[in-house]
């Protein structure tokens, strides 16, 4: 098969980056939107791109964006060789797409009492959710926990402060990497609190509702189980708590 042949067989291509802090970036697809019309908001897909040559490896990333968007985002962290390039493709550069996939969040819109708790670049599921309660005007009431280093790895914090304005929103920032004097000032104390320190049981126990809300973990496996004891702590029965594991296919044959 030709290198152009090749290549062809992406139906999606690069519609644009967008860089989120110095280790994140939001790439943005363009393609076959009708063919991934029915999918649900937090789940994920495999995608390969093609670098010239050949297609990379398959990677798998959360779909941000709502499933009403007319491009497919991914909002992914510079972790490794292949994350590390994905602010620099040019748009155009075609994209082989596999997805989409995961039950995560799964009828979420139906649940009235909603906890999310988030560990950094683990907040996308939650973002391609909230994203899509706003454009369907939900009334679910959500409190978000975000647990990050420092403010500026909170990347869709402007965002997420205007949607407590649209939405039946509370967010709660924790940093855990920053002095009393850096802790940036909450600019609804109502909707958006910032605190010092991680997601412990006294910070989980004054903003959660009630314990029989459905819980939403996503965040490395070191974070989600120290949450899990937290919640435990807190009267939540760990049976209520889902979390996001991806499951990606096998991997697909070069060629």
């Amino acid at each position: 098969m030709s290198e152009e042949k090749k290549a062809q067989q992406g139906e999606w291509r690069v519609a644009r980056t967008q860089v989120e802090n110095d280790d994140v970036t939001s790439l943005f697809l363009e393609g076959p939107v009708e063919k991934v019309k029915n999918r649900k908001p937090g789940q994920f897909a495999v995608i390969r791109v093609w670098n010239g040559e050949d297609w990379s490896e398959p990677h798998p990333f959360t779909i941000s964006c709502a499933p009403g968007d007319g491009c497919l985002r991914f909002t992914i962290k510079n972790v490794g060789e292949f994350t590390s390039k994905i602010r620099d493709l040019k748009p155009g550069t075609p994209i082989q797409f596999s997805g989409p996939f995961g039950a995560f969040c799964k009828d979420i819109d139906q649940e009235k009492e909603i906890v999310m708790i988030a560990g950094g670049v683990g907040v996308t599921p939650f973002l391609s959710v909230l994203r899509h309660f706003r454009e369907i005007k939900a009334d679910n009431r959500v409190v978000l926990f975000w647990g990050n280093k420092t403010s500026a790895d909170a990347f869709a914090s402007e965002e997420l402060e205007a949607m407590t304005r649209e939405l039946n929103l509370k967010v709660v920032h924790a940093f855990d990497h920053v002095t009393p004097e850096d802790l940036p000032p909450s600019p609804d104390p109502e909707r958006v609190v910032h605190i010092l320190g991680y997601l412990s049981r006294d910070v989980l126990r004054e903003h959660i509702h009630t314990p029989e809300a459905s819980f939403y973990l996503c965040g490395p496996p070191p974070m989600q189980n120290a949450v899990i004891d937290e919640l435990a702590a807190c009267g939540v029965d760990p049976s209520r708590v889902q979390k996001e594991t991806f499951s990606a296919p096998a991997r697909p044959k070069k060629g």
